[in-house]
């Protein structure tokens, strides 16, 4: 007997490969056939007539884990089909981590992500991998965090590691894929990752390769040029031998074709965009590096200086000329606690009037005032740039969602339902069912899942079920935090999290080790 069967679908299994009509059948947490299965006996039966069967959606690039811990991530994830997301991205992580780096660590994602609960406790990755089995409604794919493992051996100073750090991180890395981890994240623009130099990340991706992971990569240069990060990333995958893959690109057709021709030489490129002519990250972003390079009370001191602003009115306003068009552009989407919380929602240009301080001044006083913990939308103007991104071969779907403040960026919300809504439906960028690969089959592919992302018997049974009609992202930049709608079922290692459109179970995602 089966626990669930859907009836009457029309399947896109994931492939590329166009729908089909069929039944579905699930047993415990696997898809058990696919076919026919009229008069067969089922717990549950579910008349998909009209409706799309898909995978649950993938998530290459979120930032939603304590979300997930405190309960309140599932739904903003779940109602756009969203069934498993990647953990660490950006190289963000927790573990492994001493007592006195794990403190610093906090400290300075917190601007980024918030700060996890006193009572979550670890030691290492696989305790922190713990926290998420059977607590999460969805799944997540570990990862090594470059960021973490750099902290742990050479420490913020801003140097190159030496050899002997350099062996210290190859054996941290190795140590966080023996536990489970399916690749390496590096998030190039932010510290102390940023102070690597290319051998330092080859290095660790070399241990990466040795157990068929990946490597992902926030790219040097997401503040301004990033073909030169583009360019080291495939160093590292031509030096270490590993599948590369790009976070956030959105290149020139130039850039495009240097992937194509890497992929052609042999280097198994891919990238993820998402689909929203807007950008978010902290203000902090900002700065130069030489300011911007450790802890939040090191980086406040430094700003505090007159002379060092006085340095760097170029860079900020340089950085405001480029990244997004005008101080109007960029919009607060968090603010802590204190007397600049009410700027959330609004512009960098209302903040300026309403201080009363040119763009440099009221950038640096609002950064040391919070502690460095603030959180901008910067808003940019160019559709053939979106399009490129989000139709090229090589691209996969990506929200970089942030969930902190009252006006996070949309994306965390709604990015893969609007994929569906807006760039296939509205505007005829992409095919349906190639839309759908690049939200399962082919981020499962990318990070080893090879039992997921496909519709086929043994497969996990994590499932999306609805109409394409009514599927939609309702989040706007005004009011960000409406969830999606039209999502009937969605099945979690086949427990209904979506049930007849009402929330169901929230507790059945895991952490998908790689297998030892």
């Amino acid at each position: 007997m089966f626990d669930w069967v859907l009836t009457g679908g029309t399947v896109i299994d994931g492939t590329g490969r166009a729908g089909f009509r069929a039944d579905v059948g699930l047993v415990g947490d696997r898809i058990a056939a696919v076919g026919c299965l009229e008069g067969r006996q089922a717990k549950r039966t579910v008349d998909a007539g009209g409706l799309v069967v898909c995978p649950g959606f993938i998530d290459v690039h979120s930032h939603s884990e304590f979300g997930l811990l405190r309960g309140d991530g599932h739904e903003p994830r779940l109602r756009q089909g969203i069934t498993t997301d990647l953990m660490g991205p950006d190289g963000f992580a927790y573990a492994p981590l001493s007592p006195t780096r794990l403190t610093e660590m906090k400290a300075y994602l917190s601007r980024f992500i918030g700060l996890p609960d006193p009572e979550w406790e670890w030691s290492d990755a696989v305790e922190y991998w713990d926290l998420f089995d059977g607590r999460v409604g969805i799944n997540l794919i570990p990862q090594v965090g470059f960021n973490a493992v750099r902290a742990e051996a050479v420490g913020w100073d801003p140097r190159p590691a030496t050899a002997t750090e350099i062996e210290h991180m190859r054996r941290l890395t190795r140590q966080v894929m023996e536990e489970g981890a399916r690749g390496i994240q590096t998030g190039l623009d932010y510290f102390p990752s940023g102070h690597a130099a290319t051998e330092e990340l080859v290095a660790v991706a070399r241990v990466v390769a040795e157990y068929g992971g990946a490597y992902g990569s926030h790219v040097r240069g997401n503040r301004g040029e990033v073909d030169p990060g583009v360019r080291e990333a495939l160093l590292v995958g031509r030096e270490a031998e590993v599948p590369v893959h790009i976070s956030h690109l959105f290149g020139s057709e130039r850039l495009y074709q240097e992937l194509v021709e890497s992929r052609e030489e042999g280097i198994d490129v891919t990238f993820d965009a998402y689909p929203y002519m807007a950008a978010s990250s902290h203000l902090a972003y900002a700065l130069p590096r030489w300011v911007d390079q450790g802890p939040p009370e090191q980086v406040s001191q430094v700003l505090s200086d007159p002379e060092v602003r006085s340095r760097v009115v170029p860079d900020i306003e340089g950085f405001f000329s480029s990244y997004v068009a005008r101080p109007a552009d960029a919009l607060f989407s968090y603010l802590p606690d204190g007397p600049y919380r009410y700027l959330e929602g609004r512009s960098l240009r209302d903040a300026m009037e309403d201080l009363g301080g040119t763009l440099t001044e009221t950038v640096c006083r609002l950064l040391v005032a919070c502690r460095m913990e603030v959180l901008m939308v910067y808003r940019w103007y160019d559709e053939a740039k979106l399009r490129r991104a989000m139709t090229h071969p090589l691209g996969m779907v990506a929200s970089d969602g942030v969930f902190l403040g009252s006006y996070p960026h949309p994306r965390g919300f709604g990015a893969h339902a609007r994929v569906l809504a807006r760039l296939v439906k509205e505007n005829g960028w992409l095919d349906f069912t190639d839309a759908i690969r690049r939200m399962t089959g082919m981020p499962a592919a990318r990070y080893g899942l090879s039992d997921r992302g496909v519709i086929r018997p043994g497969a996990a049974a994590d499932l999306a079920v609805f109409d394409p009609a009514r599927f939609e992202d309702r989040a706007t930049f005004r009011n960000p935090r409406v969830n999606a709608v039209g999502m009937d079922y969605v099945f979690v290692n086949g427990r209904a999290a979506i049930d007849r459109g009402r929330l169901g179970n929230t507790t059945a995602g895991r952490v998908l080790r790689r297998p030892r």
